[in-house]
């Protein structure tokens, strides 16, 4: 492994002390046993609730209308557990759906044998401005100090994907069965509109849910991506997930596709567990080998990866941590096997769970 930071010592440390140290978050303790830690994130907690409040408030005076009723119906016993497990595991589904108010902080660092390590400190604020009529919802995803370096010099590096978003969402009413998400804001220093789709049924046992995401960027052109999750619960407060996906970009050959199987068990109040394969794969894939310079291309199957998460509460319900060993075999390294290691812990403000 290369490059063993500092904070990489720190995260595996503090590792270390979590699994031998008896946390009140296990113990159950109660709210009374308090300290200046508590009273400190009860003050930050308030004020990010305080300022989701205001802001809220004064678009409702300028946008008018009724408050926001919520469309939620009933929920089966499946539908809870499914909306729980990625409310614990914080997925990307999840995060894509959510209607409460927080900041999330993300410090984490991952290991691995055969690429370079990495930390990383990352931002997402999530702010619904539940008043208003038209359903809209403030937010800023993926910010981190490499991408904000990268705004500051106002350089072309990075991806779409690592790059910040800023914008606002509008939450359309459900028409026919549909859920509509529109997105307009900045990726990076560029424009972007996205809309996404979902519908959501139970066929004998299953939940089924089909979603389609548009999305136009000034500097990516047009992309679209299909996902499409199969949830059933196995035996009791247990969750298996088949996720297929595919999709395609603009002036890039090709359709990228894969599949991830996922089974959630032993989820409590304050921890859970995970097991995950995936399988990703492209018609055009462009990659460059570990002993040329030489870009090639590929079609089938490039990556496989087999991981283990557990998740636990480690102060409260404030601050989380997860540990994710894993292995991968990816084209680009001739499908030799990867083993790497990652840690990361969650602190969040506001209203989450």
């Amino acid at each position: 492994m290369k490059n063993f930071s500092w904070m990489q010592t720190i995260a595996v440390c503090l590792l270390f002390s979590w699994m031998l140290t008896p946390l009140e978050a296990q113990t159950g303790a109660t709210d009374a046993n308090t300290s200046w830690v508590d009273n400190w994130y009860e003050t930050v907690s308030g004020e990010v609730v305080d300022w989701s409040e205001a802001i809220d408030r004064r678009l409702y005076q300028w946008l008018g209308g009724d408050e926001n009723i919520s469309e939620r119906g009933t929920e089966t016993p499946l539908e809870a557990e499914r909306q729980q497990t990625d409310t614990f595991f914080q997925t990307q589904k999840y995060l894509s759906e959510t209607s409460i108010s927080y900041v999330r902080l993300r410090l984490g660092t991952a290991l691995r044998s055969l690429d370079s390590d990495e930390t990383n400190f990352n931002v997402r604020v999530h702010l619904p401005l539940s008043r208003t009529r038209k359903r809209l919802r403030l937010f800023i995803e993926d910010l981190n100090e490499d991408n904000v370096e990268n705004l500051v010099k106002k350089t072309e590096n990075g991806s779409e994907e690592v790059s910040p978003k800023v914008g606002i969402n509008y939450f359309a009413p459900k028409t026919y069965g549909i859920y509509s998400k529109y997105s307009l804001g900045l990726s990076g220093l560029h424009p972007y509109l996205r809309a996404r789709y979902n519908m959501v049924f139970e066929p004998g046992g299953w939940v089924v849910e089909p979603v389609q995401i548009f999305q136009y960027s000034e500097k990516y052109d047009f992309s679209e991506k299909t996902d499409l999750y199969f949830d059933t619960e196995p035996w009791e407060e247990t969750l298996f997930r088949v996720q297929l996906n595919r999709g395609t970009r603009a002036h890039k050959k090709g359709m990228a596709y894969g599949i991830g199987l996922s089974y959630h068990w032993g989820l409590t109040g304050h921890s859970g567990m995970r097991l995950i394969q995936s399988f990703s794969g492209h018609t055009h894939y462009e990659y460059t080998p570990d002993d040329t310079d030489e870009t090639k291309e590929y079609s089938g199957i490039y990556s496989y990866t087999t991981a283990f998460g557990y998740r636990r509460s480690v102060w409260k319900k404030w601050l989380y941590m997860e540990a994710i060993p894993a292995i991968n075999f990816h084209k680009m390294h001739h499908f030799h096997p990867n083993y790497s290691f990652t840690i990361f812990f969650d602190l969040f403000f506001g209203n989450y769970r």
